[in-house]
């Protein structure tokens, strides 16, 4: 290939990975941002106040993130059907997914209802906790069935490049939300004063509307218009279910077991004391402030990588692996330096004793020694190997990092009465062992997988 060519795809390559990254990455800016303002008004309300909605919403989390292992494995179909223009292949996997999603959050709504104050009593046995916090998830409930089908809806139009619009959809639904908890949790505006119930009905709302919005963004793809050439009883009895879960199923086990790890992570956190769990707690926002950048990269890849390999074109699909690491270290470091820099002035502006404060700074550092190694594993993994259909060693990788090496150390520094933020700094050390292996495999070339089979001869218009 002469210079110039090199420079063409060059070119063509930052111009799509922007055209996809920067809508999803202003996407998730925003949430954060947003997210970070309520957790500001929540957390005028008190440590106990915090630390309820911490819990509450670290459980809501879990459920979030199962129902995003049954989309991602859709995901990765719909980004390969759209490589082969195939829109029909695309309408399959839309209804395996969306009938198996709304069972499991119809199931989990119920099962979260009735267990609320057993539930929140599993991370914390203070009564004030368990309380509010069982309060406030009970009514967070309602809105898991519009939340799930908000996310196979997302995750479809991304695999076909489609980003904008859901950005503006999520962005109108954050400051929706944003707007009704400042009514609702403080009583402007001649509403009663709700506290952290206000803040729960604030979300159901702005998230039923979401998903109504997508719901109709998605009638004008003409996806629905391909339903009338599939039937329905043939959808469900054809090998595409098989090959579905057998590509899902690692992935949905390792959002199960990812997820499960993590959440052990926040029970010993929360079992150190109150105050450690609101500091554990009150970092959140900041954090995924951060990281908005790296999703928007890693589902940039996904979709990249997805499209590429099925149109069957491996070597550039390689290329673009190795692109996407070295932009996200490059990023990464810069990210580390802010995190250091306005982490004093984030904490600042929450009403929390000078203990919480400390020790949310002091995590804080921490998180910036270790920024760069999840950063890489964000989108190594799930944009590049899950993307390739490799979701088995995904699996792998982070069953043994969590389940093996983090938590145990994060056991061990809890039992030995270390500080909260050292305590962190061990359960994180597991990013360092998962990026060394899954550095190795991307550079194995073994995770390019083809795994869609042509469903149609119905070509995208």
């Amino acid at each position: 290939m002469n210079t110039l060519e090199k420079d063409k795809k060059d070119k063509a390559f930052y111009k799509r990975m922007m055209a996809l990254s920067v809508p999803i990455t202003i996407q998730f800016l925003l949430t954060s941002f947003l997210s970070m303002v309520d957790s500001l008004m929540v957390g005028q309300l008190g440590e106990v106040s915090i630390a309820s909605v911490g819990v509450a919403n670290k459980i809501t989390i879990i459920l979030i993130l199962i129902t995003q292992g049954f989309a991602s494995g859709a995901g990765i179909f719909a980004a390969q059907y759209w490589g082969r223009k195939d829109k029909v292949g695309i309408s399959k996997i839309l209804i395996i997914t969306t009938t198996i999603i709304s069972g499991f959050t119809i199931v989990a709504t119920f099962f979260v209802v009735g267990f609320a104050n057993q539930l929140i009593y599993l991370f914390s046995p203070d009564q004030a906790v368990v309380g509010l916090g069982s309060s406030y998830i009970k009514i967070i409930a309602i809105s898991y069935f519009f939340t799930g089908i908000t996310i196979i809806l997302t995750v479809i139009l991304r695999s076909m490049g489609e980003v904008k619009l859901p950005m503006y959809f999520s962005v109108f639904a954050i400051l929706l939300n944003t707007l009704l908890n400042y009514l609702f949790i403080f009583g402007n505006g001649g509403f009663p004063e709700m506290g952290i119930e206000g803040a729960a009905i604030a979300t159901v709302i702005a998230r039923t509307i979401h998903c109504v919005l997508m719901v109709l963004l998605i009638r004008q793809f003409n996806l629905f218009s391909a339903f009338r050439l599939i039937d329905m009883k043939e959808v469900f009895e054809s090998g595409l279910v098989k090959s579905y879960f057998v590509i899902s199923v690692p992935s949905i086990l390792n959002h199960i077991f990812w997820t499960l790890g993590e959440t052990s992570y926040f029970w010993v956190f929360a079992r150190m004391g109150t105050n450690e769990l609101a500091a554990a707690t009150l970092i959140d926002p900041l954090i995924f402030l951060f990281m908005a950048v790296f999703i928007g990269l890693g589902d940039a890849a996904s979709v990249m990588i997805g499209n590429s390999i099925g149109s069957e074109r491996f070597k550039e699909t390689y290329q673009y692996g190795k692109k996407f690491l070295l932009i996200t270290f490059g990023l990464s470091i810069v990210a580390s330096a802010g995190v250091l820099l306005v982490a004093p002035l984030f904490v600042s502006f929450y009403n929390v004793s000078s203990i919480v404060s400390e020790y949310a700074i002091s995590i804080l550092y921490v998180y910036a020694v270790i920024l760069p190694f999840k950063m890489l594993n964000q989108v190594n993994n799930i944009g590049i190997l899950r993307a390739g259909g490799d979701t088995k060693f995904v699996m792998y990788l982070d069953l043994i990092g969590v389940w093996l090496v983090g938590l145990p150390l994060a056991l061990i520094g809890a039992y030995a009465g270390f500080p909260i933020y050292v305590v962190f700094g061990l359960a994180n050390i597991q990013e360092v062992v998962r990026i060394l292996f899954g550095l190795k495999r991307t550079l194995s070339r073994k995770w390019m997988n083809v795994v869609v089979e042509e469903e149609s001869k119905c070509n995208v218009s």
